[in-house]
């Protein structure tokens, strides 16, 4: 995993950031630090100060230092950061050219290396390392764009053809690694990470205000290209940009994104054959490659469904190899999973190391958690894996496999109900419907809640769930909230059945969790592989039909089924769904009140033409027991600590 940046530039002051940027992305790759330029023509490679010396030997890079070098005629520049996990050696030092040609700075994983590779290598393709950063140019020297649907992975890369002298940025299909783009007329930057951007001369941060009306009132970010900085947007999942190097005016409108890959939501039927589970099958052969590691790794255990299949999965697949587990416990019992954690370690025969995030040090690290997040976050769970990966860190794990994306592919939200019942009422399924509710049983007011929504739909020629929607978001906007953007409609699509629910899902909080992920990880230069998101599982995903996701009541029954023998039978039959939880409505009335109090209260009069001073009196008479807590104090403290870090204005 590692950390990218470039300039296209006519301005040799915007190329000189490139140094800067880079460091500021130091997090991401720790090993070691490369550049290339195009200077009149010509591919140079350079070295720093933080290069590592047996790259720097092994490249002959000792006498192109880029604190040294004059970036007078310099066209373009991209750098890397590196955290060695596939060959070890500096064979895998980027940017990398087989040819001085084409180059790559590439931030990710192409887990099926070693079979695309060998496939290029039955067309008469040698290869002078063992890195898959090799096969991925490889591959796209000889298949172009196409190269991108072959790779089973995670990336965000940069490719610089100089035979067509364009660039071409790529991210993986789910948007598990992060690109962001930041164009000025002159110019045009791309960075793993926002933060980066901080380093060009013309830097001036402005607020998204759409981003921030999305974000405070549907708890939505990463949806869109748009970003919380008015100025950057990011490259969408699934697409590609190709972008002309000796253009003489830079747009963000103008560079279209182009989509190469959609979920495959039409699938055909995927056959079952007596005696065989492709679900099982795709699932541990996901695993399996997610595995490939030169370097110790480790995962994630909540002790929920997901995190539990992926440590079942790595056991079967390895019978004698040990496993090492991180969890995040609570001292408080209704936030705390550790018992079924236990379980899960006992059965699998896993080392399993606990994690107790602390109130007080949150407030401490507030700040370094936004600065690492780039933009604000939804509630302070955050906070739980940050712990998680700190730990993997401390215990120099450097890679970590995770559960994310199950709950959106396998119906693991409340939310899922509300589809699921217009669904089958609309296909007149009235007995199959009954008998799974009656085994659903809704356990809390949200999931209930959702379940008369869906009715309600089916009754109305206009939802009638849009009109309590916009009331009550207009209760809560009024008298502190003043943007100028306003709901236009409910926050969630009519969706008329879990296919489309899922899809929407995918699209939007899945975006944002793997954002989160990908932060708290790389902060403590960790990488993070979720094997619930191989492109392999998404056509007999979306092949099933509604009573086959939920078959028998249960939820996510596809991955209950397929773990039976790999987890114990009460982890498998849990549905008690909690995830990634932080107590913080108690920690809000204790340990960081004062952290609350403060940032409402600066919020409001720093941007009084956006939030007023009565989201502060309310957080009051929560604190006076005459409210209940509300996730939108949590989002507005973390608005204005991200206003202050990067100083964002209106």
């Amino acid at each position: 995993m590692c950390g990218i940046a470039g300039i296209i530039s006519r301005d040799s002051a915007s190329l000189e950031s490139l140094l800067p940027m880079s460091r500021l992305l130091r997090h991401r790759g720790p090993d070691d630090e490369g550049f290339m330029v195009l200077q009149r023509g010509q591919a140079l490679a350079l070295s720093s100060a933080e290069s590592h010396p047996s790259s720097i030997a092994c490249h002959s890079l000792k006498d192109c230092k880029i604190e040294n070098f004059s970036f007078e005629g310099v066209e373009v520049g991209i750098a890397h950061r590196r955290l060695s996990i596939i060959d070890l050696s500096p064979n895998g030092h980027q940017p990398m050219s087989r040819d001085g040609k084409t180059w790559i700075t590439y931030n990710g994983e192409a887990y099926n290396y070693l079979e695309i590779r060998k496939e290029l290598e039955a067309e008469g393709v040698s290869f002078a390392t063992d890195s898959d950063t090799e096969v991925v140019l490889a591959a796209y020297e000889r298949w172009g764009v196409e190269s991108f649907s072959r790779l089973n992975g995670m990336w965000a890369m940069a490719i610089l053809d100089l035979n067509s002298r364009k660039i071409i940025l790529s991210r993986d299909r789910f948007g598990i690694k992060p690109l962001y783009l930041y164009a000025e007329e002159q110019s045009l930057s791309f960075a793993s990470e926002i933060k980066a951007f901080k380093a060009l001369p013309n830097w001036n941060p402005r607020a998204n205000e759409g981003a921030i009306h999305e974000f405070l009132f549907n708890s939505l970010s990463d949806h869109t290209e748009k970003t919380f900085f008015k100025e950057v947007n990011q490259l969408l999942p699934g697409h590609f940009m190709s972008i002309d190097i000796d253009q003489s005016v830079y747009s963000l409108q103008a560079i279209k994104q182009k989509c190469w890959y959609d979920l495959p939501i039409d699938s055909p039927k995927v056959p079952y054959e007596k005696g065989f589970d492709p679900f099982k099958a795709l699932f541990l052969d996901s695993v399996r490659l997610r595995m490939r590691s030169d370097v110790q790794l480790g995962s994630c255990l909540s002790g929920g469904l997901d995190s539990s299949s992926i440590v079942g999965a790595m056991r079967e697949l390895s019978a004698e190899s040990p496993i090492s587990t991180i969890t995040s416990c609570s001292i408080h019992k209704e936030f705390d999973e550790s018992f079924f954690a236990d379980q899960v370690a006992d059965f699998t025969n896993a080392q399993s190391a606990k994690v107790f995030p602390d109130p007080n040090a949150l407030s401490e690290k507030i700040d370094e958690i936004v600065w690492h997040q780039d933009e604000p976050f939804g509630s302070a769970s955050i906070y739980a894996q940050w712990c998680v990966f700190e730990k993997a860190r401390e215990m120099e794990i450097p890679v970590m496999l995770d559960g994310q994306g199950a709950d959106e592919t396998h119906c693991g939200y409340n939310s899922f109900l509300r589809p699921y019942v217009s669904g089958q009422l609309r296909m007149c399924n009235f007995l199959s419907l009954w008998r799974n509710l009656k085994l659903l049983r809704p356990t809390t007011r949200k999931a209930a809640g959702s379940f008369l929504r869906g009715l309600l739909d089916l009754a109305t020629p206009t939802p009638l769930s849009n009109h309590f929607s916009s009331r009550k978001e207009e209760r809560r906007m009024k008298g502190w909230y003043f943007g100028r953007e306003r709901l236009l409609s409910s926050s969630m699509e009519r969706q008329k059945n879990l296919r489309d629910h899922s899809v929407y899902m995918m699209n939007t909080g899945m975006r944002m969790l793997l954002h989160w992920e990908d932060r708290n990880s790389m902060a403590h230069s960790v990488e993070s592989r979720v094997p619930f998101l191989d492109y392999r599982l998404m056509p007999l995903l979306f092949s099933l039909s509604d009573a086959e996701r939920v078959e028998g009541g249960w939820s996510k029954s596809i991955i209950r089924k397929s773990m039976f023998g790999l987890l114990p039978d009460d982890v498998i039959h849990r549905q008690d769904k909690m995830g990634f939880v932080t107590p913080e409505s108690i920690w809000a009335k204790n340990e960081c009140r004062d952290l609350y109090l403060k940032d409402l209260r600066e919020l409001s009069e720093c941007w009084g033409g956006l939030i007023g001073p009565e989201i502060a009196e309310s957080f009051e008479g929560f604190l006076r027991g005459e409210k209940k807590y509300d996730s939108i104090y949590w989002k507005i403290l973390c608005l204005n600590r991200w206003r202050k870090i990067f100083g964002v204005k209106l």
